[in-house]
């Protein structure tokens, strides 16, 4: 229903019912009351000058009848404050408001140029440039021409004038009764209807020509199918490879984002200016609850809208919004890769994992017990004479280099005899020969394809070695993200940070190149988006990356409760349907792999290089032989000292016995005579 409010009439009494109903009033508010019937508005803001006033009153009690909503202000009440109150109560229900204006022609001269501030500071207000629809009923016998160069800012206004003549006119016609039943345009015709369309830099009235068809938006309101109407926005923007690109050259900036933002003004219709933030940051929270770089230019409403690879972040969303996201990735640590001599000689020792080698080595003499254990006590060798003389599988020895040989597919003289024996053997090549197919194909592929091994895994591994030191972009999200975690493994480098900023400041550089050039440096970490560390690495061989648990997702930033998002929002969705990032993204990654004979299936020549570690084996197994060989000239040599003492030892008894015989024998011949 419509309704008025309390401080509209305040010492005003309403005028007598005589007064409302001539003719003439009628004319208007059922001509006004059928375009808005056509229009199919349900709720109205009646705004009225103080010559207007039983026009607007007529036209509030005929929408009362009509079942339509309204309210009603005077001209000179609609301050800023009235307004916000206006878009607060109305932007719930509708994004769209409609005002409907009774005046004369000077009093709406000096309304509709500018009612009240509506700059980017006040972004509700400014909405209404483009979300509001103007109905403005003058009455007046002035040209309208006027309204041409007044340089309204209003996008949808459109003019119907009651003059004297029309009036008068319409007032002798006798039509009121057929007008009530159905306004079409033969009973509309009297009163001219205009729309203000936008030529370029100006305004120009053209008219609703009806050609026997009902009225409808965009009868009325025509500008409303070029969404913005040429209006320019002042956006921020960063370089970030390769949304956001700039040409120091050509002063232009190129990438992804630029082609999405370009797609969206030729899409809504508007224009835009480019500028960077005074300080060249992202956007990071600062100790007094401020925001520097391009997010805290939207909390300040200094520009309309961020144009790059902005990542959408629940702290940022605290004091601006964010348009649906247009890209989404991971983000990734950025080394440069180790010297691949030094790890060559390991190439043998690549295609299995620590845990492996380390099993397989308990295995072959844990097994080789189990089979000596398996022959030694059978009792079906009990009936075997001088088994302990003869070589075989019941002497360890035998046993472990039986097992050793079959390891390397090779086996041994020695076969049991026994069932047991049988068994566990055939059970053991089985594995060995699971072990050397599976280490063979492998031990290939390390061979022919380059493999590289990474320094640590994860932001995690990074925090707990103590060789790299580790960076990012300053004043970006991943200070933010860093900075305010509770996952220790994010304090912990965050805290890295800072105390590597004390000596180096440039851990924190807005510079990408001068990040990158801090990475080929060596012992350096770089934490950044990545997809443009996938193009840093394609242009360069000595780079590598490791992927990490943040995930990024870009989209467009707009001032907090930006009446544009949904707009925005809607064209980037049509966007993405379309395949156009895939398209504008494949346009500029690199077409050819800098290091592109890594990723050739091409066998490749094997280099000495790549089998250093069978010649060190050979000279392990010489040495080996050789220790093995002093270890038996030396056994040999005791054996032969201890041989050569007992047989002295021996003789030198046998020796002593001779002469003590002798002694005796003496004795006895020397008693034999005495006697």
């Amino acid at each position: 229903m419509a309704t008025t409010g309390e401080a509209l009439f305040h010492g005003c009494q309403p005028p007598s019912w005589s007064l409302i109903y001539p003719n003439k009033i009628d004319s208007a508010t059922l001509t006004l009351i059928s375009v808005i019937t056509h229009l199919k508005w349900t709720s109205v803001c009646v705004i009225f000058d103080k010559s207007t006033e039983l026009e607007a009153l007529e036209f509030h009690h005929r929408l009362s009848v009509a079942g339509r909503y309204a309210v009603m202000y005077r001209m000179e009440d609609m301050t800023s404050s009235k307004i916000d109150d206006i878009i607060s109560t109305y932007s719930q229900s509708s994004i769209m408001l409609n005002f409907t204006v009774f005046c004369r022609l000077d009093s709406c001269q000096s309304f509709l140029k500018q009612p009240f501030k509506f700059d980017r500071t006040n972004i509700l207000r400014n909405s209404l440039l483009h979300f509001s629809r103007w109905l403005v009923n003058i009455f007046d016998d002035k040209n309208l021409m006027i309204l041409e160069d007044d340089h309204i800012p209003f996008d949808n206004v459109a003019v119907i004038q009651y003059s004297s003549s029309q009036l008068k006119l319409f007032e002798n016609s006798h039509t009121i009764k057929k007008q009530e039943k159905s306004c079409t345009h033969t009973a509309c015709k009297w009163f001219p209807m205009y729309t203000l369309m936008w030529h370029r830099d100006q305004r120009g009235l053209s008219d609703i020509k009806i050609n026997g068809s009902v009225l409808t938006d965009k009868d009325i309101f025509p500008n409303a199918r070029f969404s913005f109407n040429n209006r320019k926005f002042l956006v921020s923007t960063i370089p970030s490879y390769p949304f956001v690109m700039f040409d120091n050259t050509t002063k232009t900036y190129t990438g992804i984002t630029m082609k999405l933002l370009k797609h969206l003004s030729e899409g809504l219709n508007f224009t835009y200016d480019l500028i960077g933030p005074p300080d060249g940051n992202w956007g990071a929270e600062l100790d007094n609850g401020y925001w520097n770089g391009m997010v805290g230019q939207l909390q300040r409403k200094e520009v309309d809208m961020v144009a790059t690879a902005l990542t959408v972040q629940s702290q940022r969303e605290m004091v601006m919004d964010f348009t649906h996201p247009y890209y989404y990735e991971f983000s990734s640590i950025l080394v440069k890769k180790s010297d691949p001599s030094e790890t060559r000689w390991t190439k043998l020792l690549d295609p299995f994992s620590s845990t492996v080698f380390l099993f397989v080595g308990i295995s072959v003499p844990a097994c080789s017990f189990l089979i000596f254990f398996f022959e030694k006590y059978n009792p079906f060798y009990g009936k075997v004479i001088q088994r302990r003389k003869t070589r075989g599988l019941h002497h360890f020895s035998d046993s472990f280099y039986y097992m050793y040989g079959a390891l390397l597919t090779h086996g041994g003289k020695h076969v049991p005899a026994s069932s047991s024996g049988r068994t566990f053997l055939s059970c053991w090549w089985i594995f060995c020969i699971i072990i050397v197919a599976t280490y063979t194909s492998n031990f290939v592929a390390f061979l022919t394809i380059t493999k590289e091994t990474l320094p640590f895994e994860g932001i995690q591994g990074l925090v707990g070695q103590n060789v790299f030191k580790w960076g990012t972009i300053g004043g970006s999200v991943y200070e933010t993200i860093f900075k305010n975690s509770v996952l220790a493994e994010r304090r912990s480098f965050w805290n890295g940070i800072v105390r590597s900023n004390i000596t180096d400041p440039n851990v924190l550089s807005s510079d990408y190149d001068e990040q990158i050039l801090k990475v080929l440096e060596g012992e350096y970490a770089f934490v950044w988006d990545n997809i443009p560390m996938e193009i840093s690495v394609a242009k360069s061989c000595e780079l590598s990356i490791i992927s990490t648990d943040i995930f990024s997702t870009y989209a467009l930033g707009l001032p907090n409760n930006s009446p544009f998002q949904k707009v925005f929002s809607d064209g980037i969705m049509a966007v993405l349907e379309g395949g156009l990032i895939d398209l504008w993204m494949s346009k500029i990654w690199p077409k050819l792999h800098s290091c592109h004979e890594l990723l050739l299936t091409r066998a490749k020549p094997i280099t000495i290089f790549d089998v250093q570690i069978a010649l060190y084996l050979i000279g392990v197994g010489i040495c080996l032989a050789l220790l093995s060989l002093l270890t038996e000239c030396f056994k040999r040599r005791c054996q032969r000292w201890l041989k050569k003492r007992s047989r002295s030892r021996q003789e030198g008894e046998t020796l002593a016995n001779v002469n003590q015989n002798e002694i005796i024998s003496n004795t006895e011949n020397t008693e034999s005579q005495s006697i």
